[in-house]
């Protein structure tokens, strides 16, 4: 019963997301993108309650509302006009479906994580790739590719199992919150 919740978590969050974000990096700067990201506990906060029913405490609404405005201050400039550019406005697409990638997976957290980010990692790792490829892409050398995928064990693998852990015990919402301060990190 899990398989289409986790084809779901993959689609949104290892397709849509990754290259949404990207394509939003090209255009917008990293601080700017780090504030944006805020967005996510928020949207993840809201579609936990309204659409998956998940009881969210006053503490946790209080939460997502300080770092919505923590957000905006800190990424308001005085001398843009408040238009959203389409690439800030692919980065919170990208915050959008990794909500709906949090809350999905969410619903298969009580199985294995260590399989859970394993399929994870390589459905959305082997559509990434073909799309590289098809995009004229080509593999790095071994040196750089063992690098990578060092940095991508720790930084994707670990960090994926550990939020399953976390969906599993504090649920989307609370996750979702501690989660978010990184990027005040980055």
């Amino acid at each position: 019963n899990d398989w289409g919740w986790l084809a779901g978590a993959i689609i949104a969050g290892g397709v849509v997301a990754p290259v949404l974000l990207l394509w939003g990096l090209s255009g917008s700067g990293a601080a700017d993108t780090s504030l944006l990201l805020n967005f996510e506990s928020v949207i993840t906060t809201l579609i936990a309650a309204m659409l998956f029913r998940e009881a969210v405490g006053t503490r946790v609404w209080i939460a997502a509302f300080i770092m919505l405005c923590g957000g905006m201050v800190l990424s308001y400039d005085s001398h843009k006009l408040s238009v959203f550019s389409p690439h800030s406005l692919a980065i919170a697409g990208a915050c959008i479906a990794w909500a709906i990638d949090n809350n999905l997976t969410r619903k298969v957290s009580g199985a294995d994580p260590l399989v859970t980010a394993m399929l994870k990692g390589l459905g959305a790792g082997s559509f990434n790739l073909g799309l590289g490829f098809a995009m004229g892409g080509a593999l790095p050398g071994l040196g750089t590719m063992a690098i990578t995928l060092a940095l991508g064990f720790f930084a994707y693998g670990l960090s994926l199992v550990l939020f399953i852990y976390a969906l599993r015990h504090l649920g989307v919402a609370r996750t979702g919150a501690h989660f978010s301060t990184a990027p005040f990190v980055g």
